[in-house]
């Protein structure tokens, strides 16, 4: 039994090691950009000219964004701590304060 468990598992390492030998001669000559990347050459993007789309975002809604992504990493990254048993009592009172600001502005 043990044998044939061998037997088949050097058999589909070699059936691998063939079919992937076999891919790299069927595909001949890589892209030139790969070559190019491997061989130290300077690699471009050459897309089309695109027209880009500008969006104003009104500012109380960048403030509160930029509070709420505050808070998430602050929040991370104290849960982060907790685990390692860590207690940073400035970030603590950071994170209440963001807190505070986020549910006045909900008013707003």
């Amino acid at each position: 039994m043990a044998k044939t468990a061998v037997a088949l598992v050097v058999l589909a390492v070699a059936s691998v090691l063939f079919s992937v030998q076999a891919m790299g001669q069927a595909s001949g000559d890589p892209p030139p950009g790969l070559k190019a990347s491997f061989l130290g050459g300077a690699v471009t993007c050459s897309q089309p000219e695109k027209r880009t789309e500008k969006f104003v975002v009104p500012l109380p809604l960048a403030r509160r964004a930029r509070l709420k992504a505050r808070l998430m990493n602050l929040l991370h990254e104290s849960l982060s701590d907790d685990s390692k048993g860590i207690v940073n009592i400035e970030r603590e009172k950071e994170i209440s304060d963001l807190a505070k600001k986020l549910k006045d502005d909900k008013g707003d």
